[in-house]
């Protein structure tokens, strides 16, 4: 009889982990968009245990609740709109437990050319008295802003080129 007893209690407390890791990863995903990794991690952190969190995660995956497609198309707009550039926002989005394919599939879906945006993220940081000087010590100084921003150094040279043009 006590065994049974201790039983009820084992299915009770593991029911309520499955209730209150559901709460958490809605209160999450109301807030932003979250990888499957992320969740992972954030209830790994609150010691919920493995299969509850696997479970949950392909509940809330067939509930269209999560989606790691959605959250890098999301993720990768938002980065694009603070002046990053593809190299950074792959190396983020792989951070977060996404795969090559679908951070490429991200990337792609912006349909932008990366030269014009490194233009329009120099134009916002730099003068233009900057952006037309010749000497070298500026020169480099915009191209690693645009290197440590994820562009990379051919599309740097040529955007520092067309915004000298254009200004």
């Amino acid at each position: 009889m006590k065994a049974d007893t201790d039983k009820r209690v084992v299915e009770r407390d593991t029911s309520d982990d499955k209730r209150q890791a559901y709460q958490t990863a809605i209160k999450m995903l109301t807030t932003r968009e979250h990888s499957a990794y992320e969740l992972t991690q954030k209830l790994n952190k609150r010691e919920y245990s493995r299969t509850i969190i696997e479970n949950l995660l392909l509940d809330l995956q067939n509930k269209g609740y999560q989606s790691d497609e959605r959250f890098a198309e999301q993720y990768t707009r938002q980065r694009f709109t603070k002046g990053y550039g593809p190299l950074s926002i792959r190396a983020k989005l792989y951070e977060r437990g996404i795969d090559s394919s679908l951070a490429a599939d991200a990337l792609n879906e912006l349909r932008v050319d990366w030269v014009e945006h490194a233009v329009d993220v120099i134009g916002r940081k730099f003068r233009p008295d900057e952006i037309t000087s010749t000497e070298p010590k500026i020169e480099s100084r915009i191209a690693r802003f645009l290197q440590t921003r994820g562009f990379s150094s051919s599309v740097a040279l040529r955007a520092l080129q067309q915004s000298r043009r254009e200004q």
